[in-house]
Formats: structure tokens, sequence, C-alpha cells
């Protein structure tokens, strides 16, 4: 096998996407207006951005741990050869394969987790084949039975919401439903020799590329600061202002509206303030198992939520009473 070359520049520029993820989203806030961006700068907290870029972003490391083993492994398999994606999927602990799980079965949304069970038993299948070539009684049970068995326990499981996809004629969650867990077994093999770089280094140089820009339209969405209705009243007129608070002190309060204009607002003429609930991504499909929407994660499911309470009139721009 060849000798790893020397590549400790590219884990130097790992923690710059983050802060260029950070400053992005400000200057979306912002408008593209440098006077917004600065100020927006000087008054929220890193650690309040960082967090927010966590939350939106961490689905992303089990997608690229789970596929950089599974393609590596699959080269190595297939061609006996070394590359770049052999050395990276050899550098990734056993340990760390099955925390992506894991942090994958709470973040992952659930028309996601057959694909997520499809990449773990693809996993799990190449390494023993790897590890353990002359093991027959070992590849049998995890290339062929474990997958067949998670497959049909994945579709019994599934069945309602399933049912409800085609019922609804929702093609795309009924293709992530239905179609990764019989495809696991398919996974655990080698591929011919002539295909194997062709596939495995295209797929994984696809999902390099392309990775990065998913994740940034994610966190441009994501929201950085509380969403604020105040009510204002000056010279005899109420009006009601809603955005995003981006400071406060005892004199006035700062605020960006939901469309980039800052407000400054005395605290004289503040009357009453609300703070707005989180609209919430609308579901954009009905299919449920059992109350459990599949645009939702684990983590938002098992969650306790808040009761359902009226919107307050100031949050849609009325004022109150």
């Amino acid at each position: 096998m060849a000798t790893p070359r020397n590549q400790e520049w590219l884990l130097a520029l790992l923690p710059v996407f983050p802060v260029v993820l950070l400053v992005m989203r400000l200057w979306y806030a912002s408008r593209q207006d440098t006077q917004t961006l600065l100020l927006l700068v000087q008054s929220i907290s890193p650690l309040g951005m960082l967090t927010a870029v966590l939350l939106t972003s961490v689905w992303v490391l089990p997608a690229l741990i789970l596929g950089g083993r599974v393609l590596g492994t699959l080269y190595w398999i297939s061609a006996r050869r070394s590359s770049w994606l052999v050395r990276t999927a050899q550098r990734l602990p056993s340990w760390v394969v099955v925390l992506a799980v894991v942090i994958g079965l709470f973040s992952w949304q659930l028309r996601f987790l057959p694909t997520l069970a499809m990449l773990a038993m693809a996993a799990a299948g190449l390494t023993i084949r790897d590890r353990f070539p002359h093991h027959e009684g070992l590849r049998t049970a995890f290339c062929y039975a474990l997958p067949l068995m998670v497959a049909l326990l994945s579709y019994v499981v599934l069945w309602p919401a399933i049912s409800t996809a085609f019922a609804a004629r929702d093609v795309p969650t009924s293709i992530l439903l239905t179609l990764p867990p019989g495809a696991a077994v398919l996974l655990t093999g080698p591929v011919p020799e002539v295909a194997a770089r062709t596939l495995t280094h295209g797929i994984a140089i696809a999902i390099a590329i392309f990775a990065p820009f998913l994740v940034g339209v994610i966190v441009m969405r994501a929201p950085i600061l509380p969403l604020t209705a105040l009510q204002v009243e000056e010279e005899g007129r109420t009006t009601v202002l809603v955005g995003y608070l981006v400071a406060g002190d005892d004199r006035m309060f700062t605020v960006l509206g939901r469309e980039g204009a800052v407000s400054f607002v005395r605290n004289e003429a503040l009357k009453s303030r609300v703070l707005c609930p989180d609209p919430g991504e609308v579901p954009r499909t009905p299919v449920n198992l059992h109350g459990w929407y599949v645009e939702q994660n684990m983590a938002s499911w098992i969650a306790p939520s808040r009761p359902t309470l009226p919107v307050d009139s100031r949050c849609q721009g009325r004022s109150a009473g």
C-alpha cells in the first residue's frame, strides 16, 4: 500500500468552513448591507451563532463518515488498490462509525432512516468481508442474513408510512422508504474491478462538491436571532414592529426587520413585547408513522413539546387589544 501523503493542511482548513458559514449567514441576514452586517457582528454572540450552525448541520457528519467508510472499503475489496478514498476509510476507527450511526439515528429525518440502515449494514458487511476474507460464517451472517433481516423489519415497522406515501402519490418519500432497505444486501460485496474506481470515486467526489453547498443552503435559513413583536406608541400612534431582536440596553432596543431594515425603539415608547413562536417547517407531506411525520427526526419527535397556544395578534402585526 502506498505511503499516505502529508495532508495536514487539509485538517488545518476544516475550522475555516464553519467560520465562512457564520459570515455568510450574517451577510444573508443583513440583506447584503455592509453597515447592517457590521451591526450584527458587533451584537450577536459567536457562541449562539455557532450553536445554530451546529444544530442545523449535525446531520451531515454521519453522512460523510458512513459514505467515506462504505465507498473506500468497497473500492479496496473490489480492486485491492490504494487511493485517497481507501486511506480515508482505513483511518476511520470503528467506534467513530458506530457513533456516526447513533448520531444519524437521532438527527436524520424519518424518511432518511432506511438510508441510514442501508449504509450501516453496508459498512458492517464490507468491514467483515475485508477483515475476515476466509470466514464464511461471518460473511454469510453480516453480508446476507443481517441485511435481509433488517430490511424485513424495516418494511414491517414502516408499512403504515409506506402505504400512506403510495396512497398520497408521494414518489420521493415512497422511494426513500422502500428502496434503501432492499438495496443494503447489494452493497456488501465487491463490484467489477473495471467500474470500481469510477463508481466509488465518482460518488465520493460528487458528495465532496455538493455537500458544502447543501449545508450552506440549510444554514442560510437557520434562525440566529429571537423573533419578537414590539408594540410601540409614538405621537399618539400605535404600531407593531415584528422582527429579530439584535440588542437592548437601558435606552433603546435594536430590531432587525424581516425585510432587512434596522429600527431603533426607545424604551419610553415601548408598551409591550412578546416573543413570537418559531413558525417551523410546514409539513410538505401528510406521511407519518403513528404521528411521527417523515420530515421529523427522532430527537424532535421524542422530546417534550410545548402545548399549542393561539398565536399572539402582535406576532401578526396587529396591536393587542
